[in-house]
Order: C-alpha cells, then structure tokens, then sequence
C-alpha cells in the first residue's frame, strides 16, 4: 500500500541524515607526530604552531617527543601540520626545520645542540 512505501521513504531519509551525522564525526582524526623539542617554552611554540585550520586540539608531551593531534581530515592533514612546526623551528619526522627557522628559536631551545637549564 501506499502508507507502507511512504512510511519505507521516511526510514530511508532517516537512516541516511543518522550516517551523514556518523560521517561527519568520523572525519575527525587522531594521530600523533614525533616533533623534536626540550621545554615548555618548546611545548608552547609547538602546539601554537600545530593549531593550523582544521585542528582541534595538539598537545606535545616534553618526555616523550610525541605531539598528540586532533583534526579534522577533511580540512588538514599531518603533512601539512608538520610544516608548519617545521616553519616554527622545529624538527618533525620527516620534516627538517630550515636553519634560519631553527635559529629563530631561542638558544635555550636549541634541541639539536642540547638540552634547556629550564623546565
């Protein structure tokens, strides 16, 4: 009957509007990138750096080298994240600093040559 293919029609639309909501949190990714790094002062130019359109949360843990990241997939990718932290003066895997970017970043910081005498 009529009712059954109309109401067949409404579940159809409903169950596509329900995966277009999955979809659009599936595009959001979590992925972690190795950035090189000594301190705080290093935690703070790195995430700064790493908050590119399309990101929504970058965390750096100092002990561990490891950058936690959040971002949309359909706006940015990692490649693109490493880039920029590569701009700031930082070294990432696969991406080398410039030498004129790393030597922006104050002495302190020099993770290539050291460690910092801060935290």
């Amino acid at each position: 009957s009529m009712k059954r293919i109309t109401f067949g029609i409404i579940i159809c639309m409903m169950l596509s509007i329900i995966q277009t909501g999955l979809y659009a949190q599936k595009s959001l990714k979590t992925d972690t990138l190795t950035v090189q790094g000594n301190c705080g002062m290093c935690k703070k130019r790195i995430e700064e750096a790493a908050y590119i359109k399309g990101v929504k949360s970058a965390n750096w843990n100092k002990s561990t080298k490891i950058l936690t990241l959040v971002y949309n997939n359909g706006k940015t990718d990692l490649e693109k994240v490493a880039t920029a932290i590569a701009a700031a003066g930082h070294d990432s895997e696969g991406h080398r600093a410039s030498d004129s970017a790393y030597k922006k970043i104050p002495e302190c910081c020099a993770y290539r040559t050291g460690s910092c005498d801060h935290d």
